[in-house]
């Protein structure tokens, strides 16, 4: 029964504490191998600094429940988990100076877009039809949140699954007054859509199976 669930618990973090280049090196020692591989592939330094407040997010939520990033594997599609470990799900996203993590007992995704220019009639190319009118029936100053609105909505559902965008963005709907998803090819499991404007000029979105969501969102901080 959901109220026996696992509240779904959003953490988020800032990168700024990885500015100085002392801090970044120690806190490089501090995550998996794989992650290390993961940021030092990355040219630039401020993509740099998301893997890796990302992955000291992720050791440090995980770590909460008794395990340890160097336990995490990759499937196929690039989704993180941990094997062997039934009822614990987490999904990561960075963007801007942000990274999110979100932890549940059943699948869940999550998704943070720092707000910047577009042209919301992309959503053309990208979006079921019904989501691209629901978007073009608002006044223009209103498109590209709507836009981001969408759009975090459908990385954390791909995210859920274990799929990249090449799932389609286009394969499902998202009921934003419903605050739902919908996706005939799911099993018709009821899948619950979160949004989160706890930080300005960013998206957050969180899908999860479970629409038990805790009250307050974690931030985390590291003192230098």
């Amino acid at each position: 029964m959901d109220q026996e669930r696992m509240a779904v618990e959003l953490y988020l973090i800032h990168t700024a504490f990885l500015d100085d280049e002392v801090v970044f090196r120690q806190k490089l020692k501090q995550v998996s191998e794989k992650r290390r591989e993961k940021v030092l592939n990355y040219k630039i330094r401020e993509d740099q600094k998301r893997s890796l407040a990302a992955g000291l997010l992720l050791e440090h939520v995980i770590g909460e429940k008794g395990y340890s990033g160097e336990q995490i594997e990759i499937d196929e599609n690039g989704k993180l988990y941990l094997p062997d470990i039934d009822n614990f799900f987490f999904s990561l996203s960075h963007s801007g100076e942000y990274a999110a993590c979100v932890i549940c007992d059943v699948p869940v995704g999550v998704d943070i877009q720092q707000k910047r220019a577009t042209k919301a009639n992309i959503a053309k190319r990208f979006f079921k039809t019904e989501e691209t009118k629901y978007i073009e029936k608002h006044p223009y100053e209103k498109r590209d949140d709507l836009f981001f609105r969408y759009w975090t909505g459908k990385e954390s559902y791909l995210k859920l699954k274990g799929q990249g965008i090449l799932g389609g963005l286009d394969t499902f709907f998202i009921d934003l007054d419903e605050k739902k998803i919908v996706d005939e090819y799911n099993d018709n499991r009821e899948i619950y859509l979160k949004e989160y404007r706890c930080l300005e000029d960013y998206y957050i979105s969180v899908a999860c199976y479970s629409k038990k969501f805790a009250t307050f969102v974690k931030r985390i901080y590291y003192r230098l």
